[in-house]
């Protein structure tokens, strides 16, 4: 191509016709602009391809971590509820000073207990990496920041405060005041009268209670979030295909 062009022009300073030369000159380096301008477009949209490329693998490796917080809160969520329910019966048998001794040694097994709960991140770790600016959907980024700064925090927060009042209350607890328990199946006390009038006790059953109503609702919390991302979640992933 370069030879063809070269041969032009030779052939029109020969012919003396500078002037067609000078606009032939002229419309050459304007076509050598153009190709380098398609170039550099071909170019920039390759890369912009590969970009797109990034962060449909990251949102989509998002989505499937989200489907599993979800899974997991609920479970969470079930044996939650299940748990206060079952502290709330121990807690009106006590008061009443009324133990229904065919039961209360389940009850007593599920009174306190310390329940975790795994998020996973990996998408959200792989776009913060890749750089969260680069998501043209505005929406999504503040709600994907709020869900695992705030969201995901709080529930780890309250499940880390459940914890430690298992851990420095409840077995310590146990371990002067019960023959023998086995974690979430049976506990059985060394005196079942000393149990109905012990206050510390009843305390503490309240108190968690009220623990774990929080961790209930910051899981629930974290469940609507997770199902106001998804569809947004979902457009953003089209969008980019």
């Amino acid at each position: 191509m370069i030879k063809i062009f070269r041969n032009v022009r030779k052939k029109l300073l020969m012919e003396g016709k500078t002037t067609n030369y000078i606009k032939y000159a002229i419309g050459e380096i304007i076509l050598v602009v153009l190709g380098i301008l398609i170039a550099l477009q071909i170019n920039n949209w390759n890369e912009q391809r590969k970009v797109d490329g990034e962060i449909v693998k990251a949102l989509t490796e998002i989505r499937s971590n989200l489907i599993s917080d979800s899974l997991n809160i609920r479970q969470t969520r079930l044996d939650k509820s299940e748990d206060i329910e079952i502290q709330s019966t121990v807690i009106h048998a006590l008061k009443n000073r009324n133990i229904p001794y065919d039961s209360i040694e389940y009850h007593l097994g599920r009174v306190m207990i310390a329940r975790r709960i795994v998020f996973v991140d990996n998408g959200y770790q792989l776009m913060k990496k890749f750089g969260l600016e680069r998501l043209k959907n505005q929406e999504l980024r503040n709600e994907l920041i709020n869900y695992y700064t705030h969201s995901v925090k709080n529930i780890m927060d309250d499940t880390a405060d459940d914890e430690h009042e298992f851990i420095t209350v409840f077995l310590p607890y146990v371990r002067n005041h019960f023959l023998d328990w086995d974690f979430s199946k049976r506990g059985v006390p060394a005196d079942y009268e000393q149990l109905k009038s012990d206050k510390y006790f009843l305390t503490c059953l309240m108190l968690n209670v009220k623990n774990s109503e929080s961790t209930l609702e910051a899981l629930k919390t974290g469940a609507r979030e997770i199902q106001e991302i998804l569809p947004i979640l979902d457009e953003t992933i089209l969008a980019y295909k």
